[in-house]
Parts: C-alpha cells; structure tokens; sequence
C-alpha cells in the first residue's frame, strides 16, 4: 500500500516538474512571444519619453490618428481623460521583439492613477503601423493604425496584450 501510494506521489511529481503542455484547440489564438531587447539607439529614435515620441514629426500625425477624438477629448474618445495623460509619466521607450517583428514600445501612466489608468503604444520597426492599449480605470480600450488596417483583430489585440504582460 505505502509502495503504490509512494509511485503515484512519485509520478505526480514527475510530472508535476516536467509541466504538461498541450496545444491550443484548433482555432484558439496563441499569444505570440515578446522579448524585451538590450537598449540601444533604436529605442530612442523618437525620443526618450512618451512626450518626445508623440510629438516626433516622423509620427505625431499617426499618434494622433490612432487614437483619433481619444487623442484630445477624452470622454468624447470614450476615454475618461485625454489620451496624453495617460503618458504623463512614462519611462523610457523600448525595443520588443513580437513574434518575428520589432516594435518600440512606449509605455507610461497618469501621474495621479498611475495604478489603474495606464496606457501603451507600439510603434512598428518603419514607424507605419501603430498599436496601443489604454486601460482606464478597470475598462481596457485598444487602438490601431497603419496602411490597410481598418479594425483591430483579435491577433493584434493578443499581440499589444502580450507586449503589455512583458512589460508589467
């Protein structure tokens, strides 16, 4: 008795180690792998804030497009502040690797809320395609911009999600 009960203790802990990893049922989406890479110029290329980065000539009007009457209006973008205060203090940006593509991440908060009003831009490797999440006081809003894109997809809502848990 003490032998059996030994074995399967044994195998549960066997297994337990070694993790049991199924794949995803067929049409379930996997959140794809996001890797936070060493600081270099290109994290900067923008600027060193949110700020410096949203004001950029090379974006600024993209920022503004992604998230559209979000950007200045607030409630309006159905937002409780304007999209910019939800950067107000943000740390510096940086280079993530999602999948096989390269993104700059510029993340940041509002400097009374930082806990729970917090926002993130991801900024393609050619500065076309933009993405972002702002979370607002327990309501996630997702943004998209770029050539092509009308709405975002659920893959690029798992894709900001994912850069979003990396960063945490």
């Amino acid at each position: 008795m003490a032998t059996i009960r030994s074995l399967t203790m044994g195998l549960f802990g066997v297994l337990s180690a070694a993790g049991c990893v199924l794949p995803p049922p067929p049409g379930e989406l996997v959140p794809p792998r996001v890797e936070v890479l060493a600081a270099d110029a290109r994290a900067t290329r923008y600027g060193g804030s949110a700020a410096q980065v949203f004001e950029h000539p090379a974006i600024r009007d993209r920022v503004r497009a992604l998230f559209g009457p979000a950007w200045s209006a607030g409630r309006d973008g159905g937002l409780s502040a304007a999209t910019g205060l939800f950067f107000s203090t943000s740390s510096p940006p940086k280079t993530l690797r999602i999948g096989d593509r390269e993104y700059l991440a510029v993340s940041g908060c509002m400097a009374t809320a930082c806990s729970t009003r917090r926002g993130l831009v991801l900024v393609g490797a050619d500065g076309e395609r933009l993405l972002a999440r702002v979370d607002d006081g327990g309501f996630t809003f997702h943004f998209g911009f770029g050539p092509g894109m009308t709405a975002m997809t659920p893959q690029d809502r798992l894709l900001v999600d994912a850069a979003w848990g990396a960063l945490r």
